[in-house]
């Protein structure tokens, strides 16, 4: 059976400093327009599909949510269905918020 992993925020900003993943965040439009990690991609079910046949192979997801907690299963969903390797950000976006100010985008 397919499994994520669990980042937390320093290993989260590497990633995406260094362009290795993709992020993904799946809070409410609201949320993710009032900040969110800069390119990050909203992923919901209506375009769940869509995200799932644009992955590359052996593409790195980061799925974030409010505080590391839906993200698992999410990430472990995302796992199931053949994306590897994938992540959930521990403490999600709140901890990023709180950690990295100023790397907040907003819509």
């Amino acid at each position: 059976m397919a499994d994520f992993k669990r980042i937390n925020v320093t290993t989260a900003k590497q990633l995406h400093a260094a362009g290795e993943a993709r992020f993904v965040d799946i809070r409410d439009q609201r949320s993710f327009a009032l900040g969110h990690i800069p390119g990050a991609e909203q992923l919901n079910n209506s375009n769940l599909a869509e995200f799932l046949n644009s992955v590359g192979a052996a593409e790195h997801v980061v799925v974030v949510c409010y505080h590391g907690n839906s993200s698992q299963g999410a990430a472990q969903y995302l796992a199931e269905q053949g994306v590897d390797p994938v992540s959930s950000l521990d403490g999600g976006f709140t901890a990023w918020a709180q950690q990295f100010p100023d790397a907040v985008e907003r819509s």
